[in-house]
């Protein structure tokens, strides 16, 4: 396992990704492609410079809520997660989001996985990395 911070949050990766910061994001994704890469980006919610208790959660609640999508919750962590049609990419590429919450931080990861590689093992082992990074996000103290 890899550990990334995030802002004052991190999150454990496997050792198969290969990584890069863009800015604030953390882009994970197989070794020496780019056809099913992992996005991470961490909205912290503060007033007064100080994380607001609970923000982070608290909009994730009503995201999913508005939109109907199943919300999951385990160990401190809420989530949901949607899939759209991407608009790169061969036809029927897909875009996969999940959405997190956690404390006074939102957590979003974007996946974009071409159509023509979307039944390798490979792009299957990169969705699977996703929830145990979302149970691995936490805080970390500054």
């Amino acid at each position: 396992m890899q550990t990334f911070s995030i802002g004052c949050t991190a999150v454990d990766l496997p050792d198969f990704l290969e990584t890069r910061f863009e800015e604030d994001t953390l882009v994970a994704y197989p070794p020496r492609t780019d056809f099913a890469n992992l996005r991470f980006t961490v909205i912290s919610i503060k007033k007064d410079g100080r994380e607001v208790a609970g923000a982070g959660e608290k909009l994730i609640r009503k995201l999913a809520a508005e939109i109907k999508a199943k919300l999951h919750e385990e160990n401190g962590r809420v989530w949901y997660q949607l899939t759209d049609i991407a608009s790169e990419g061969s036809a029927g590429s897909q875009m996969h989001y999940w959405y997190v919450g956690l404390g006074g931080h939102s957590l979003v990861v974007s996946c974009f996985v071409d159509a023509s590689r979307s039944t390798e093992p490979m792009t299957h082992r990169v969705l699977a990395s996703v929830e145990p990074a979302i149970q691995s996000f936490r805080r970390v103290t500054e």
